[in-house]
């Protein structure tokens, strides 16, 4: 089976070895190169983007066949959702080797422009990466023990100190954005948020995990923690944050007593990083990751 990257059109389902679309005609080997094979994420209209699974047909012997991933902006003619599309591509591009996020060559970002249509597509060719992300991980095991907790807390904060090397801003931490690849490892993915830090921006972020400054739109390094706290506190209770009822004189939510066996002080580490004044956060990810070493045999005592 082969899809019509052409999102207006009406069957994008075509037999394998067809060369174009049977419907609205247009080229299934996308930049005399990649061939989509499947959706990762259905189709939605309302959606700006489409996400496939494509075939790279590469440039060389050691390329053709490979599985990737395509990210397809499909409203070219939105500027801000352009915008934060070429700029998800820029941070992927220079971060690629750098941190554990989807590997991007610096060819990966490329437009074309359909059969019949003024505007072009925006296309985006990522690394594919197996296993499943954060998110489904809870729908199978409902919470996480605080040990395995605790590893995670530490490779994300590692792949968050290469991000904030450059200076930039994830802004969409949450358990759908974190992978669990083949080999154990966390992968951050999603950048289509990303921004450079203390830069006025629009509001942006997901609800229940965005910090209030991000929400202002005033995006710090420490925005990223107080996302990475309200994920925890998604993890070990297994309770989105934005479920949890709100402090009304601290801007805090009430969560502890959903934290079963977990250590009082690793329970007061989450709560530090998801301070509403992003001053009270941990200043970097030095010190959080300092602060767990030296606790490694009992976490963040």
């Amino acid at each position: 089976m082969s899809y019509c990257i052409n999102s207006q059109c009406e069957q994008r389902e075509n037999p394998t070895g067809a060369q174009n679309c049977q419907a609205c005609g247009t080229a299934l080997l996308i930049a005399d190169r990649y061939r989509i094979l499947k959706p990762v994420r259905s189709p939605n209209p309302a959606r700006p983007t489409d996400i496939w699974e494509i075939e790279d047909l590469g440039t060389g012997e050691n390329e053709w066949g490979t599985l990737k991933v395509l990210k397809v902006l499909k409203h070219a003619h939105n500027p801000d959702l352009l915008r934060l599309f070429q700029q998800e591509a820029r941070v992927l591009i220079w971060l690629a080797g750098k941190a554990r996020v989807p590997q991007v060559e610096p060819d990966g970002y490329f437009q074309i422009k359909l059969h019949n249509h003024s505007q072009k597509l925006s296309c985006l060719v990522m690394e594919k990466i197996s296993g499943e992300n954060l998110a489904e991980f809870l729908t199978k095991n409902q919470f996480v023990s605080q040990t395995l907790a605790f590893d995670w807390l530490q490779q994300i904060t590692q792949i968050l100190q290469e991000i904030h090397k450059y200076h930039l801003v994830h802004r969409d931490i949450k358990p759908s954005n974190l992978m669990l690849a083949g080999d154990g490892k966390l992968r951050l993915i999603d950048f289509g948020a990303a921004a450079e830090a203390d830069t006025d921006t629009a509001p942006i972020g997901s609800a229940g995990y965005s910090a209030p400054e991000q929400i202002a739109g005033k995006p710090e390094v420490r925005s990223d923690f107080f996302a990475l706290g309200r994920t925890f506190v998604h993890l070990l209770t297994g309770i989105p944050p934005i479920d949890f009822p709100v402090n009304s004189t601290t801007g805090k939510i009430n969560w502890r007593n959903q934290a079963l066996d977990v250590d009082q002080s690793f329970v007061d580490s989450i709560d530090q990083l998801m301070e509403p004044l992003p001053e009270n956060r941990p200043k970097n990810t030095q010190v959080i990751l300092e602060k767990l070493k030296i606790n490694d045999s009992d976490p963040l005592t």
